[in-house]
Order: structure tokens, then sequence, then C-alpha cells
């Protein structure tokens, strides 16, 4: 036996989505074809080269590529799982080095840059106010595209500047203040701009289709920023660099990194550090000047 349901739904009771469930199901069968081909009807027959030659044959991107990493992380949680239940003695992979892969940070907006660009949407149409909406509200709370396009006129709290951002990333819910200019805009858009595209339906999202009135899809809200940054003369960006340019101006304005993971919902702060587009030399600079054995320099620590 190679137990996958059983840690499938171990993954479900950790409130894994539905899309992370099926892509290690897959996998999962895939090695368990691998091993049958070969003779191995129980996981527990598997040896650490078997496992080895399994992982080199999933090699087959580019080295340093994401896919390959995520393939491995999965094995070994997987392997870690069978370990704790005592399925086999010891995971086949817990000498095997973790794959290094470039880590993608999203594209950097320059710094002081972003506010450039907000300052400079004219929200001329009920169009250019939905976009600078969405801009000013991602921007201020570091928002994943999912969390604006499924927030709900109920979850913001107007008056103490808060937003309730239910069941994200990993079922959590969270409280994000949100700024004043966010909320301007985001009660500009509501009170004079969505009544007249809302129609018939019944439904509490803030942001809409001004074609059906239904609320905005992901590629609806992409094409909403792509198109506002294009009317209004820049070049467009994916929404994931506004959450990515706010958690680094954040950084760089003083706010520590557990914070800032806080506030983005992340669990593990390595995940926080991608969103951080923080140059080396200036990362340095920062060192010199805080750290209070002032002992960094540009080529390293000095001696």
């Amino acid at each position: 036996m190679f137990y996958i349901e059983d840690f499938l739904y171990s993954l479900k009771v950790k409130y894994y989505s539905e899309k992370t469930v099926s892509a290690y199901a897959a996998q999962l069968r895939h090695f368990q074809r691998y091993c049958e081909e070969r003779g191995l009807s129980e996981v527990s027959s598997v040896t650490d080269n078997t496992m080895r030659e399994y992982i080199g044959s999933l090699e087959y991107k580019r080295k340093g590529s994401k896919d390959f990493y995520v393939k491995v992380i999965r094995m070994k949680k997987y392997l870690e799982f069978l370990e704790e239940k005592s399925v086999i003695f010891l995971s086949q992979l817990r000498d095997y080095q973790n794959p290094k892969f470039l880590r993608h940070s999203y594209p950097k907006i320059d710094d002081g840059k972003i506010d450039s660009i907000l300052d400079s949407i004219k929200p001329e149409s009920p169009f250019l106010i939905r976009g600078k909406a969405i801009l000013e509200l991602a921007y201020s709370s570091a928002l994943r595209p999912r969390e604006i396009y499924e927030l709900r006129i109920s979850d913001i709290d107007f008056k103490n500047g808060n937003l309730f951002i239910s069941q994200s990333k990993g079922k959590k819910d969270r409280l994000v203040p949100v700024g004043e200019k966010a909320l301007y805009w985001v009660s500009k858009y509501i009170e004079k701009v969505r009544p007249r595209y809302i129609k018939n339906e019944k439904h509490g999202r803030v942001f809409i289709s001004h074609k059906t009135g239904k609320p905005l899809t992901v590629w609806g809200l992409r094409s909403a920023i792509r198109d506002t940054l294009s009317r209004s003369g820049f070049d467009p960006f994916p929404p994931y660099s506004l959450r990515s340019a706010s958690a680094t101006a954040l950084f760089l304005g003083g706010m520590g990194v557990a914070y800032i993971g806080k506030l983005l919902g992340h669990s593990d702060l390595r995940t926080t550090q991608i969103y951080l587009n923080i140059h080396e030399i200036r990362l340095t600079e920062e060192l010199a000047r805080k750290h209070p054995r002032n002992t960094f320099s540009k080529q390293g620590v000095e001696r």
C-alpha cells in the first residue's frame, strides 16, 4: 500500500485548497505507478536509491525550476507523513538536500513610482474610478488579487479603517488596516459608480463588471488594472506587484518583517521575504546605519 488517500485526507484536515490537494494526488499516483512498474507494491519496499531515481526522473525542467522544487517538497512531506505514521522507519529523502531554484519576486515597481502612478490616474470616468479604487486598496493593504475581487461591502469598516478578509489562503480570516485614501476612493466607487452598473444582481461584492453587474473575476480584476494603467499612460504590471511594492515600502519605512508577514497573511516569514524587493546594497546600507555593532560594508562583514 501507498497510503495516498490517508495522506490526502491529512492535507484536507489542515485546510489545504482543493487545487493543492489535487496536485499532490496527481504526483503521488504518478509515483505509485513508477514503483509498481518496477515490481514495488509497498511504499515500505522503496529504497533510498529507487527514490532518488524517481526524483531524478522528475527533473525534466530547466535547472532551478520551481516546478521541480515543488515536486521534491511534496515527496518529502508525503514521506514525513508515512514516517510519523510508522509506515516507514525513515524517510527515503531524509538526507536529500532541497534543490535550489530562483525564487521569483514579482516585477519591481521602482521606489516612489507607485505614488506617482496613483496620483496620476485621473478619475474622469466610472471605469477609471473603479480602477483607481482597486489600485489604492491593493497598495494600501497589500492584498492578494482574490482578496480584492471577493471583498464584500460588509467587510469594510469605514469608521475604524479595517477590512475583514474572510477565508483567504489557508482558510484563514484576518483583520487588515486600510488607509484613508483607499477608503475614500472605494467609498466613492460604491456610492457614485457601482449603483449604475449593479443592474438586477443581488450580491454584496464591492467590485463588479460594468457590463453584467456580476462580481469581478480574477481576469476581470487584471483587466481593470491593466486598462486603467494603460489609459493613464503607464505600462501595466500584475496585481501581485502592488502587494510586493506595499510590503517593500513598509519594510523600508521601518516595519519589522514579522508584522509585514502578519499583514500579508503569511504563516512562514520565508514567504514574506519573497515579496521584499530590497537590493543588496540598500540592505547593506540599512544594516550599516541601524545595526548596533555597525560592522557591515558593501564587500561584506569587516574583520
